[in-house]
């Protein structure tokens, strides 16, 4: 397939167009969309295709070197559903033309057996085979072994030099790092620096010795926080003898954060990782787990409901205002574990310090409590007044204070105890946080009530 000269993005109308062609099955009209499209786009239009018509339109892809692209853009169940009814052989040409992290990516994502065979068959002492010896989520996993790296003894022209010889091997370089005689790493220099200077120029001259590095093992979220909070292109990977293994580049610390991000917000929602693909029951049981600990709940506060059987029935107004505490505490619960999970993911809260947030969380929840308190309980005063239920103005006045400022202080805590038992913290703004609010907001509502009662 020859690529055309106007490659432009593929609009909405255009994907729309490209999903009813590959659904008619029209090849020679899809060969002309895939020559004016980047492969960027077309494995974003093909998240919104079905398993069956992915691999239908993969096909009609001739240019080896543009479907080793598509493929390298497509989401992990995408790519293994492309690849599923491949052959050996067409599996290790396309991973021979990818780049090697994004070549990591996909092998680690095939079945056992076919991964042994696809490692066989790639060229030479491949770059993939010692990306897969660092797990998916860390800086070993996620970087690129194509590293623009320059002896100490080497001038400004030597590297620009050496620069335009290995252009093709070095395109996504942003950084020329400077390394001793035992490969350790010494300085960086940005393309910047080594254009601007002049040629006889030695790069000891021009670099920075003062050099922000990862480990391997290093977790793919401490590395985007890394990248974003010193303002980097990329940041390198180094042993513990400070020899540069690689290095992660800011498009796939873009692809972290999206991952990352995605998780979380599927992890808040009390929904599993799934993708938009799958039957009705899938998705439906995908769901359940985290509906059936909601249920749970529910019922644990509906017991703690009855066993307050007889102060309902010395008052029955007080089950009107159920909802209302109810609600309010896992309202205030999620927004605390939210802005938690938050700092946490940014880094802007650490383990170690993050009784202060708490703290500030709980004063906060006093502050909202005492508003809510004054309204609630102004409401239940001018109601109630004239009725022998004049006590329910203070009781939901001090059950909202108590309830939301309990709230609060779950809501922060929760996120932090989480992330110290390793767990992702963006769960604890699930059922986690509304359950427990709201046992405690009925448990304190009832007591308050009760203790109003019989004074």
């Amino acid at each position: 397939m020859k690529r055309a000269d106007n490659i432009r993005p593929l609009h909405a109308r255009t994907e729309a167009l490209l999903r009813r062609l590959v659904r008619r099955d029209a090849e020679a009209a899809i060969r002309k969309v895939l020559a004016t499209t980047r492969p960027e786009d077309i494995a974003a239009a093909m998240e919104h295709l079905t398993w069956a018509e992915q691999r239908r339109l993969y096909r009609v892809i001739e240019d080896q070197g543009y479907a080793a692209d598509v493929l390298g853009f497509l989401s992990d169940q995408s790519a293994v559903e492309v690849t599923r009814s491949m052959t050996e052989d067409q599996v290790v040409d396309l991973v021979n033309r990818m780049e090697p992290d994004d070549a990591t990516d996909l092998v680690g994502l095939l079945p056992d057996a076919l991964r042994d065979r696809v490692l066989e068959g790639l060229e030479g002492e491949s770059a993939v085979h010692d990306l897969l010896r660092w797990p998916d989520d860390s800086a070993g996993g996620r970087m690129s072994p194509m590293v623009f790296r320059m002896p100490d003894t080497a001038t400004c022209g030597q590297a620009i030099a050496t620069l335009q010889q290995q252009h093709s091997e070095l395109a996504t370089s942003h950084y020329v790092y400077i390394v001793d005689h035992q490969q350790g790493l010494v300085g960086v220099t940005s393309l910047r620096s080594l254009l601007t200077s002049p040629p006889g120029t030695p790069l000891v001259r021009i670099m920075t010795r003062e050099i922000i590095t990862v480990a391997p093992t290093q977790d793919q979220e401490e590395v985007a926080r890394f990248v974003a909070r010193y303002d980097l292109l990329a940041i390198p990977v180094v042993d513990e003898a400070r020899r540069i293994l690689g290095v992660v580049t800011v498009d796939d610390v873009v692809d972290v954060i999206r991952s990352e991000a995605a998780e979380d917000m599927l992890l808040m929602a009390g929904v599993s990782e799934a993708s938009d693909h799958g039957g009705i029951l899938q998705h439906g049981w995908r769901r359940a787990g985290w509906l059936l600990a909601t249920i749970a709940g529910g019922v644990f506060a509906s017991e703690i409901i009855v066993s307050y059987e007889s102060t309902l029935e010395e008052a029955a107004v007080l089950a009107g205002f159920i909802p209302v505490i109810m609600g309010i505490g896992g309202n205030v619960g999620i927004q605390s574990a939210t802005v938690a999970v938050r700092g946490l993911t940014s880094g802007a809260i650490q383990i170690q310090g993050a009784l202060p947030f708490v703290w500030r969380e709980a004063r906060i929840g006093v502050v909202l409590g005492l508003f809510f308190a004054l309204m609630l309980g102004l409401y239940g005063y001018v109601r109630y007044t004239a009725s022998d239920e004049a006590f329910i103005g203070p009781a939901v006045a001090c059950s909202s204070l108590l309830a939301i400022a309990f709230a609060s202080v779950i809501g922060s805590s929760l996120p932090i105890v989480f992330r110290r038992l390793n767990v992702d913290p963006a769960i604890a703004t699930g059922p986690f946080v509304t359950t427990l609010v709201d046992i405690l907001g009925i448990a304190i509502y009832f007591n308050v009530a009760r203790w109003l009662i019989h004074s």
